[in-house]
């Protein structure tokens, strides 16, 4: 019998849900679980990926039963697996080789990856490409039965802890560049022969998540490979789908509210309320108003994206609405931090002793820019906004039709 014939309604997962999420997960009151443990409770109990075929390692429902179960765990104060790993893993690089992989790449890859065994990321953006991906110049030969991987990606947030990346990769140096691209699988253990991983050193002067990588003629078996050779492209594009899902809390990546927030945030409106009176700068309009508007996108955000969630569920929202979440959540954030920079003044910005203090506003401004840039900038999510959801014209290009080949050699400084 299928997955489809034997799904349960909506009132029965929700009654069994109920029980088990009371009976199995901690409140969120308690210490914090390491969110990895979580996830293989969730995998062994038949809750992890939820929305997932069972023969790949799912519970084969539907995204409203995650959403049913997530927004439980939510209303009964209890703990769920969060934090970047397991949302890039399982909320954009699980259902991107589920839409692309064949049997046997979702056979192999998705059970340890829906149970938290396997972390993957992302190996999209590389050290001269910026913002364009689609110029991708890290090579991918075939070789009889194999492929050889060689050049660099960097951008990557926890490749130092992954197990496995997917690399978009050039195959075919004729073809116009959208067209001449491929996506493979490619193990992270710092033992993979010609893999170098690095660090690199982020805005507030720490060893942050973000890595460069480094592929020296990486031999990979073909059955690595997620869609056909010369697609990556359209799989690129599915897995940046997934990312804006996963980053704006819907779709696959949907894991429900406030998991990561409390009452005692320092920068949720009450308390930078009491920032500012203790300073005495509550009487300005301007910090009045910057509060004003951190409680407004509060309220608002959880409210749009439980209607894109319900449109995507009914087949009302199809499309990039999740590029729409994410640029409203991560210049909410800049936001946010604008107005505790204000409430805060010059204490928000020095700290006592020598130690790098990354708990305050300064340094909190500075990681709020990522948010802007990962998942695309915000100037690509208007973009596809403006073209996606709302049908403008797409702006030209002079590239369209070239070979990968011919854009290079336009691109050479002329003597």
């Amino acid at each position: 019998m299928s997955d489809a014939a034997r799904t349960e309604t909506l009132g029965e997962f929700r009654r069994r849900s109920e029980d088990w999420i009371a009976a199995n997960l901690p409140p969120r009151s308690a210490p914090p679980e390491d969110p990895v443990d979580l996830q293989r409770l969730l995998f062994d109990s038949g809750y992890a990926g939820i929305a997932f075929p069972e023969e790949y390692g799912g519970a084969g429902l539907t995204l409203e039963h995650q959403q049913v179960f997530y927004d439980l765990a939510h209303e009964l104060g209890r703990q769920v697996p969060t934090g970047t790993a397991l949302m890039v893993s399982v909320g954009m690089l699980g259902p991107t080789i589920l839409d692309h992989g064949g049997h046997e790449a979702k056979s192999r890859f998705l059970p340890p990856l829906l149970r938290g065994d396997d972390l993957w990321i992302q190996l999209l953006s590389e050290p001269r490409g910026g913002s364009d991906m689609a110029g991708a110049r890290t090579r991918l030969t075939r070789d009889g039965d194999s492929y050889v991987l060689s050049g660099s990606k960097m951008w990557s947030t926890g490749a130092h802890q992954s197990d496995y990346g997917l690399c978009l990769a050039r195959t075919d140096w004729e073809a116009p560049k959208h067209r001449g691209l491929s996506m493979i699988a490619v193990p992270l253990a710092p033992a993979t022969p010609g893999l170098v991983v690095q660090q690199t050193r982020s805005a507030d002067g720490t060893m942050g998540d973000f890595c460069e990588e480094f592929f020296d003629d990486i031999i990979l078996p073909s059955e690595n490979l997620i869609g056909e050779e010369n697609s990556g492209w359209a799989v690129a594009q599915t897995l940046l789908f997934h990312e804006r899902n996963a980053v704006a809390n819907v779709g696959y990546g949907y894991i429900g509210w406030d998991q990561s927030e409390s009452s005692a945030d320092a920068y949720e409106p009450r308390s930078l309320i009491g920032v500012a009176r203790q300073r005495g700068v509550d009487g300005s309009a301007l910090i009045r108003q910057l509060i004003a508007d951190v409680f407004i996108e509060e309220t608002v955000l959880p409210l749009t994206s439980a209607r894109v969630m319900t449109g995507m569920t009914l087949g009302t929202h199809e499309g990039q609405w999740g590029s729409l979440l994410k640029l409203q959540e991560s210049e909410a954030a800049i936001e946010k931090v604008r107005a505790a920079l204000a409430a805060c003044g010059a204490e928000g910005v020095i700290w006592e002793g020598d130690d790098i203090e990354l708990d305050n506003p300064g340094t909190e401004w500075l990681l709020a820019r990522g948010g802007t840039l990962s998942g695309g900038s915000s100037e690509m999510q208007r973009n596809i906004i403006s073209e996606r959801l709302l049908g403008l014209p797409r702006e030209p290009s002079v590239e369209r039709g070239l070979a990968f080949n011919e854009v290079l050699k336009r691109q050479e400084p002329s003597e």
